[in-house]
């Protein structure tokens, strides 16, 4: 008799051990999920600014240079917000994360 209550015992102790890893787990992979989110949306917003400041830094230059007035300027401007809106979506979709390789996990099944 002794002995089934000491397994029952432990079991229990086990199983309250075994709850509370699984908790501290999983708020371990929430903070992680939080920050991965956090990472894709600081990248995307850089890649944004950035993408749109070189065009205008560009074609900027570009009328100095060539003294034409607006043109370049809003050309390139144009083309900055659409390379900004196109790298936001790459970058949300996870296409294209590692540079120089395309998605080499589905290309070895093939």
């Amino acid at each position: 008799m002794t002995d089934d209550k000491r397994l029952t015992d432990i079991k229990s102790k086990l199983n309250s051990l075994k709850s509370a890893k699984e908790t501290e787990e999983k708020k371990h992979a929430d903070k992680f999920e939080d920050t991965e989110s956090m990472s894709v949306g600081l990248r995307a917003g850089a890649e944004l600014i950035t993408s749109i400041a070189a065009g205008g830094l560009i074609g900027y230059g570009l009328d100095r240079w060539l003294d034409t007035k607006p043109i370049f300027l809003i050309a390139m401007l144009i083309l900055g917000v659409i390379t900004g809106f196109v790298n936001v979506w790459r970058t949300t979709e996870n296409i294209g994360h590692q540079v120089g390789y395309k998605d080499i996990d589905n290309n070895r099944d093939k």
